[in-house]
């Protein structure tokens, strides 16, 4: 997920990202789960807790699990208010349930498509799908952590994956490309940008399979250059209801 966001580019080696010049932001690394991917609610509350308060201005999570919680919910959106974008994957049951932390209403929730810009037939689909990223077959970077011999991967390792954890760190890295070119934005700016510019897909409008349609990083440019980043913004309502269009930003005589 890491190396989709942020993947050194133009220096001949593995693959690129969305945010190939690595001079223009930085990772912070909050380890929720184990290496195996097992892990607790609170111990991913901890670890996002965790990057809040080492700066993090947005947080990406490739992981979903368990139930609604009042607690989690109410910490995910005061981190939220607190300025912090967090995006979330869908989930890769295939279903309309709704799966956690994604389907909180401060956190965007994303859906994978292929490259055919198709839904993934893995990917969850309900009211609270608000965007939607490449999430087939994505190849990126591995952690090393094996040693010689083990057969864990290893440094300078690449792999393709599939799942809406792969479509997560898409939209997570547009977010932080977006935002390097309007940094006085708030994050719910920039949620607003990547959802109002998002192309639409499926049924006309947003839906419940693609939310506001696939992310588009060029769009969100454009919209934000076009409205500032003073135009008033909903509070968080997720999927669908989350969306309010600004009229475009005027200049006084």
């Amino acid at each position: 997920c890491a190396g989709t966001i942020g993947a050194i580019g133009k220096n001949g080696k593995g693959v690129t990202s969305v945010n190939p010049d690595p001079s223009k932001f930085s990772f912070f690394i909050g380890k929720g789960l184990t290496n195996s991917g097992s892990g607790s609610s609170s111990g991913v509350l901890q670890a996002v807790e965790t990057c809040k308060e080492s700066g993090a201005n947005i947080i990406s999570m490739s992981l979903g699990g368990g139930g609604f919680s009042t607690v989690a919910n109410s910490t995910y959106a005061s981190i939220y208010d607190a300025g912090v974008l967090i995006v979330a994957a869908a989930g890769n049951a295939g279903t309309s349930a709704y799966s956690y932390p994604a389907s909180y209403s401060s956190i965007m929730s994303v859906a994978a498509v292929d490259s055919n810009e198709n839904r993934a037939s893995f990917s969850q689909y309900n009211d609270q799908v608000e965007i939607a990223a490449p999430g087939v077959g994505v190849k990126s970077t591995l952690p090393g952590q094996g040693l010689p011999g083990d057969g864990s991967p290893r440094d300078g390792s690449y792999a393709s994956w599939s799942g809406t954890s792969m479509a997560c760190p898409h939209v997570a890295g547009v977010a932080a490309l977006v935002w390097s070119h309007f940094p006085n934005c708030s994050n719910k700016h920039i949620r607003q940008a990547l959802i109002a510019s998002a192309r639409d897909k499926g049924a006309a409008g947003c839906d419940r399979l693609f939310g506001h349609g696939i992310v588009s990083a060029q769009g969100a440019y454009d919209y934000l250059k076009e409205k500032g980043c003073n135009f008033e913004v909903v509070e968080a309502q997720g999927g669908c209801d989350q969306f309010h269009d600004p009229p475009p930003s005027t200049t006084p005589p």
